[in-house]
């Protein structure tokens, strides 16, 4: 009896991942974006962000026009877990630190941005143009292929 395997590279499309290492909030950073770039990202619906993990906050927007598809997403989440012990102190209540990217922990932010043909063709630019924007402390490409962890980053996608 053959053994058929599915291969993950065989999905995958290439698309560009820029760190943002940012002391503003995240709604501040998005409206910073529109502004700059003349986007529309919007914070997508809690029902789409849930089959990941709740507690990202994600942004979205499509670009009809040039067919491309902007994702700005919190890279660092505090997720509450409970700690059940016996004894003076039971059920108590601890938070503790999620990463969308945990290669990638220093990174606040993460700009995904998709136009379905491989690497998008201003990255450059737009490291540039987020550099000057005040609040934001730098920013940079990521080798999506060496990451690990780029399946967290599947539900941020324009399908």
């Amino acid at each position: 009896m053959a053994v058929y395997k599915l291969l993950d590279e065989d999905f995958e499309h290439a698309y560009t991942l820029i760190a943002i290492h940012a002391s503003l909030e995240d709604y501040r950073v998005a409206y910073l974006m529109n502004s700059v770039f003349n986007l529309r990202l919007k914070r997508m619906d809690s029902q789409d962000v849930v089959s990941y993990n709740s507690s990202v906050t994600a942004f979205e927007w499509f670009d009809e026009i040039n067919q491309v598809f902007w994702g700005l997403l919190k890279n660092k989440t505090m997720v509450e877990t409970e700690i059940s012990s016996s004894g003076l102190f039971e059920n108590n209540e601890a938070m503790r630190t999620e990463y969308v990217v945990p290669e990638y922990s220093r990174a606040d932010y993460l700009l995904k941005i998709d136009d379905q043909q491989g690497g998008y063709n201003a990255t450059e630019e737009v490291v540039r143009e987020l550099k000057k924007i005040t609040g934001i402390i730098t920013t940079y490409t990521i080798d999506v292929q060496e990451l690990k962890s780029k399946n967290n980053l599947i539900f941020l996608t324009n399908a």
